[in-house]
């Protein structure tokens, strides 16, 4: 006899093998939520990939979030202080006035430090005491 003893038969679908599902890679970082100050910023991933039964659930979180430990300051202009009390009449009889101040601070990272207006303002009696 010539030939092989055996014979062997190819399946025409062979089973199908459980694959789970994986994790992408992480996306970049996306754009500060912010431009100065407290900020943060997300990234992201699929979970994908499961066939033949395997298992649809990647463990974890598909998106992380990272808050900027060192951001960088946000300019603030400086503002007016409230008005301080008036101070004492200019004279004690005939035409007189007093006036008040307010402080202008604040600024910081870069922010303007002058405030519009005055820093003091007077006033005159509208009925001063007569002089003897």
């Amino acid at each position: 006899c010539s030939g092989s003893n055996s014979a062997t038969e190819s399946d025409p679908k062979p089973p199908c093998c459980p694959v789970n599902a994986v994790w992408s890679a992480w996306s970049a970082w996306g754009a500060w939520s912010a431009s100065c100050g407290q900020r943060n910023h997300t990234r992201s991933r699929t979970c994908s990939g499961a066939s033949c039964g395997g298992s649809t659930i990647c463990s974890g979180s598909n998106s992380a979030t990272e808050t900027d430990a060192k951001p960088p300051c946000c300019p603030a202009n400086a503002v007016w202080s409230v008005w301080g009390s008036w101070g004492a009449w200019s004279k004690t009889c005939g035409p007189r006035s007093h006036t008040r101040s307010r402080t202008c601070s604040g600024a910081s990272c870069g922010g303007s430090t002058i405030c519009s207006g005055s820093n003091s303002a007077t006033e005159s009696d509208p009925k001063p005491p007569c002089c003897p």
